[in-house]
């Protein structure tokens, strides 16, 4: 059956790159159009983007899509473009104070070093990526939150979907291929209040992707991780967790494919 599939990504060949999930966001995406599905990728809108050279377009009902949380206001927008040589469709998710300045290592400094607000900035970010599907006017079968930058949709999905009947039909998958112990999510962090992100204890938000989405699955490529995860607690409490090891594909998405497409027919 064709699926309605919602890939959310912090990078993507060929419009930012910092590791190779940036590939696999590629290939994933591709792989599973090719298989016939409604696949849309969504990005941040980075400064160093250029609108003109992979013709980023205004879409009229994402210039300015208003939304509350907890009471409080936001407001973002977002434009659209086509992955180069392909007709897979990218939206690029704007706010120019959480994503203008950022250099080409994203989510470091030029020293290396992780910014302190990373888990603020992906926590709008993730609020962002659910709050503009009625503007879309397309609502996915399935989210796929590609990496730690994208780990708060599913727990922030399950809470908005108690109010929203289109939501509550929505499944989650979740994809890791790190233990970065320097992507810690703390609430106090936030630059605004809200009492459904405060129920988070400070965990790695790795951990909190895999403890609330429908499904998880572990990436190993050059670095071994699954070992590590599945040490930990809240990794064993996932509802179900699956292992992929593409050093076994010579490093390309072909097995990671095969066990996306075998998880959406179980969750």
């Amino acid at each position: 059956m064709v699926k309605k599939i919602f890939y959310i990504n912090s990078e993507m060949e060929p419009f930012a790159s910092v590791s190779n999930l940036a590939n696999l966001s590629v290939e994933i995406p591709l792989g599973l159009q090719e298989k016939g599905n409604d696949v849309r990728c969504l990005m941040p809108k980075y400064g160093f983007i250029s609108e003109r050279k992979y013709i980023l377009r205004e879409v009229i009902r994402l210039k300015e899509i208003l939304f509350d949380f907890d009471g409080s206001n936001y407001k973002c927008s977002a434009k659209s473009a086509f992955l180069p040589k392909s007709r897979l469709q990218v939206y690029f998710l704007e706010n120019k104070e959480q994503f203008d300045d950022l250099n080409n290592l994203l989510f470091k400094s030029k020293n290396g070093r992780f910014l302190h607000d990373n888990d603020s900035r992906f926590a709008i970010y993730s609020l962002a990526a659910i709050k503009m599907l009625p503007n879309l006017f397309w609502f996915p079968n399935i989210i796929v939150c590609n990496g730690w930058t994208s780990a708060l949709v599913p727990f922030i999905l399950k809470k908005l979907a108690k109010s929203n009947k289109e939501l509550s039909k929505i499944k989650t998958i979740y994809i890791t291929n790190s233990l970065n112990k320097d992507v810690l999510f703390d609430h106090s962090n936030l630059p605004f209040n809200t009492e459904t992100l405060n129920e988070l204890k400070p965990y790695n938000l790795n951990q909190i992707g895999c403890a609330n989405a429908n499904a998880t699955i572990i990436v190993d490529d050059e670095e071994k991780v699954y070992g590590n995860l599945m040490k930990t607690k809240i990794y064993k409490d996932s509802k179900s967790c699956s292992h992929v090891d593409i050093t076994k594909s010579d490093g390309n998405s072909s097995l990671l494919l095969d066990e996306i497409e075998k998880v959406i027919k179980t969750i």
